[in-house]
């Protein structure tokens, strides 16, 4: 394929830069999901019986296209392969509202569009995942300073650690550079410690209870852990910390306010993609001037919903429904 037939791909139903509201610009991994999900009778080792479902993921793009779904302006700066499952993420990309243009987009023909694999247990949690991020090795720094007028422009930068950390270094300084308000995703255990030497450029980190534990150093395996280590990554300097807990809700520390939101109760069909859905809602939450517990909540609501789909990012989401979802 051509890089010219990305060209001809029909662009975002919303296009960047055109209203007075600053778009969020997300900068990282866009990348094919293969998910499997065995049944309860599960042999390892084995073949098994189950259900194999194909969706659209990638941290940078799947925050991406939940804030666009709820009509927030956003801009994805990514890479993607030479290949049919590229043509796909770009066209279900730009569907779905996200401002993904050919100047935001790397189309690199030495490599495979970035995919990610799952394996889901009975009840839609994960037992193990296998990324392929070479293709995002085209996000250089060289690249990045050529996006720079989007960064100068943004509202937020969110980058995720699928980045490599020379390409993490120059967005903390350009964001430093433009003061705009850098949000750090550390994706995985693996990869957490990218964000390590720019957590005090952050205003958001989101990591999950292990990935707050390779981040802080310390034990977290309950809610007053999770705490204690959120409250030490925000002495680090991010401004907000919030540390996911699965059925456990989340945990927050600012410098004016820590404590906790509840899950909002729901069955786990899938669970991938739901703490992409929590910074989201978050995200939304403080562009929107919300109350910290508020946009957390919000954020909850958004996962939920999210467990309660086969997709990565539910393509029905709207505001609406996520609010309904928070009252139940």
């Amino acid at each position: 394929m051509a890089e010219s037939e990305f060209s001809r791909l029909p662009q975002s139903r919303q296009v960047a830069y055109t209203s007075d509201v600053a778009p969020v610009v997300l900068v990282g991994a866009a990348f094919f999901d293969i998910k499997g999900r065995v049944g309860r009778d599960f042999h390892p080792g084995s073949s098994n019986a189950g259900v194999v479902r194909l969706s659209f993921g990638g941290a940078a793009r799947n925050i991406a296209e939940n804030l666009a779904r709820l009509d927030a302006p956003t801009v994805l700066l990514t890479a993607i392969g030479d290949d049919g499952q590229g043509r796909r993420l770009v066209l279900h990309t730009r569907a779905a509202g996200v401002g993904l243009a050919d100047e935001t987009l790397i189309v690199d023909r030495q490599a495979s569009t970035g995919s990610y694999l799952a394996l889901l247990q009975a009840d839609g949690q994960l037992v193990a995942g296998v990324y392929d991020t070479a293709v995002l090795r085209s996000i250089t720094p060289r690249a990045v300073h050529r996006w720079h007028r989007h960064l100068r422009n943004a509202a937020l930068v969110v980058a995720d650690a699928n980045l490599r950390p020379q390409t993490l270094a120059v967005i903390a300084a350009l964001c430093r550079r433009y003061g705009v308000g850098l949000c750090l995703d550390p994706v995985a255990v693996a990869l957490a410690g990218r964000i390590r030497p720019h957590l005090r450029d952050a205003l958001l980190i989101t990591p999950n209870m292990r990935e707050a534990a390779a981040l802080s150093g310390l034990p977290v395996r309950t809610r007053d852990e999770a705490l204690a280590a959120a409250r030490a990554l925000q002495e680090t300097g991010p401004e907000v910390v919030v540390v996911t807990m699965a059925h456990g809700g989340a945990v927050y520390a600012s410098a004016d306010a820590r404590g906790h939101v509840p899950a909002v109760e729901t069955d786990v069909v899938d669970a991938t993609g739901a703490g992409d859905a929590l910074t989201a809602g978050v995200l939304f939450g403080l562009l929107n001037d919300f109350p910290l517990d508020d946009a957390i909540a919000l954020g909850t609501s958004m996962a939920s919903l999210t467990m309660l789909s086969s997709e990565t990012v539910r393509s029905d989401l709207t505001l609406e429904q996520v609010y309904q979802h928070l009252k139940l």
